[in-house]
């Protein structure tokens, strides 16, 4: 059932580092899909769209740089629905508050009575009855001018999430199994002992970042708070007033730099009054490690949990993980192993924290593992690198049956089509062609070009790049069925 007013914000600017090597800058872990049948940002697009009027009501909050990445993400997901969301470009990464700030100016533009609820991207949630009980009763206490978060209720004493300790009870806002409660006090990650202490009280609840707000009041508590918090909001009413090709321009970017990396915890939770908290007993998980891998399969009678294909021989409580290739393990305790297509990573469970420290030596070394994944979605299907060199590099790319890549060019590389299955039809600059299953087309250097898949199952090809630059910008867009500007 719809509510009416409602908007919701996903922000999904992270880029997942202490989940590496699945999770990459460009392919962060919102994008990943072992945990269920469709990948973390689309499960939670889906968790809120029963309560929203349709997916244009939904927001994605993002950077530039992972613009492209999520939208073609999105649009090649067989749910219509998700190719209806909308995007908010933050000019800059600026933490939390600014990105919420910039969707609440937007949903004001269009609705002052909009309420929004802001979830994270990169989320195990439950799904259900008690999440449904759970929105609506936060909409009512939302409607009545309140700042809610949904707390949930802890079932280990974590030293890793902030806690929020309830009050007294609203009853009158009460939904089904959800009542909200008054915020006694937000608190930072605290030591083993107080979280000992805060799991024995059943006061305190985690804090999962999924908040339910009036639009309006969102931006007046940040005016409140004056100095440089209430510049977020004046920044992001700006932004949101521009007509939408210069909310990313020079001058959006330039106001946008000068704004504090803050949190929406600390710049307006923790500082407002009428704020509410709805306990709920979900089942949660910020997928904050690689030791969420644990809940892809069910473990073996030594403790260990395997993905993939591979052996095991006298191992015991150790995770392995393979997309691909084949991974044995022997006589090994309490590590974590993960292996991708072009990096494997070996750790002790108790160093999962520390996989950023990885990623900082990758980057220093100028890894391109870092940054690319091998395979990605894209609305027309998808291309998968299988080799790279300084000047070539072979993809394989699969188009759906009536799709199309854009009419584009590069200035920096030719290209070599060799059809595998399906039927292609190619155009090359006044050409079209034909190609079908071991035939071949070649694409000279900055000649006009297209590849369509006239056939009814997936057409599946090997492009051989070769020149002095293969980067993926080195495209110039003619025409383009899905309004993009970067393939």
């Amino acid at each position: 059932m719809t509510t009416d007013h409602l908007y919701a914000t996903v922000l999904a600017g992270g880029s997942g580092q202490r989940f590496w090597p699945l999770s990459r800058e460009l392919n962060p872990k919102q994008l990943l899909s072992m945990f269920g049948t469709e990948s973390l940002i689309a499960q939670a697009v889906h968790r809120i769209l029963p309560f929203a009027e349709g997916g244009s009501s939904v927001v994605i909050a993002t950077n530039e740089r992972l613009f492209d990445e999520l939208r073609n993400h999105l649009t090649a997901q067989p749910d219509p629905e998700l190719h209806a969301v909308r995007y908010i470009q933050e000019p800059l990464p600026k933490n939390t508050a600014p990105a919420i700030a910039l969707a609440a100016a937007t949903f004001v533009a269009e609705d002052p009575e909009a309420i929004m609820v802001v979830l994270p991207s990169d989320h195990l949630l439950e799904d259900g009855e008690l999440w449904a009980d759970c929105i609506r009763a936060a909409t009512r206490v939302a409607a009545d001018g309140y700042l809610v978060t949904i707390g949930i209720s802890p079932t280990r004493p974590e030293t890793g999430y902030g806690y929020i300790r309830a009050a007294e009870a609203l009853p009158d806002y009460a939904v089904g199994q959800a009542t909200p409660h008054v915020v006694a006090e937000f608190v930072e990650k605290p030591d083993a002992a107080r979280a000992e202490h805060f799991l024995a009280s059943g006061e305190y609840f985690w804090n999962a970042g999924i908040f339910v707000m009036q639009a309006a009041r969102v931006l007046e508590e940040l005016d409140r708070a004056g100095g440089e918090i209430a510049r977020i909001a004046d920044v992001a009413r700006w932004i949101a007033a521009q007509p939408p090709a210069e909310r990313h321009g020079a001058e959006a970017l330039e106001r946008f730099s000068t704004l504090p990396s803050v949190s929406i915890d600390v710049a307006v939770m923790e500082r407002a009054e009428k704020v509410a908290v709805i306990p709920a007993p979900l089942k949660w998980s910020d997928v904050g490690s690689l030791l969420a891998l644990e809940g892809v399969a069910e473990p073996d009678a030594n403790g260990n949990v395997r993905c993939g294909r591979g052996v095991d021989i006298d191992s015991h409580d150790t995770i392995v993980y393979s997309g691909d290739r084949l991974v044995a393990t022997l006589g090994v305790n309490d590590l974590v192993v993960v292996d991708t297509t072009d990096a494997t990573l070996v750790l002790p469970k108790e160093r999962a924290q520390d996989v950023r420290q990885v990623v900082d030596a990758l980057k220093a070394l100028g890894a391109p593992e870092v940054t690319q994944p091998k395979v990605s979605l894209r609305p027309w299907g998808s291309w998968q690198s299988l080799l790279t060199s300084p000047n070539y590099q072979i993809k394989l790319i699969e188009v759906k049956p009536g799709s199309r890549l854009s009419l584009q060019k590069h200035f920096h590389r030719a290209e070599h089509w060799i059809v595998v299955s399906g039927t292609a039809l190619v155009t090359r600059d006044a050409e079209e062609i034909e190609v079908h299953a071991n035939e071949s087309v070649f694409l000279p250097m900055e000649c006009v070009h297209r590849l369509k898949n006239i056939g009814a199952t997936p057409l599946q090809l090997i492009e051989v790049q070769v020149g002095e630059y293969l980067g993926e910008d080195d495209i110039v867009r003619l025409e383009d069925d899905f309004a993009r500007d970067s393939e």
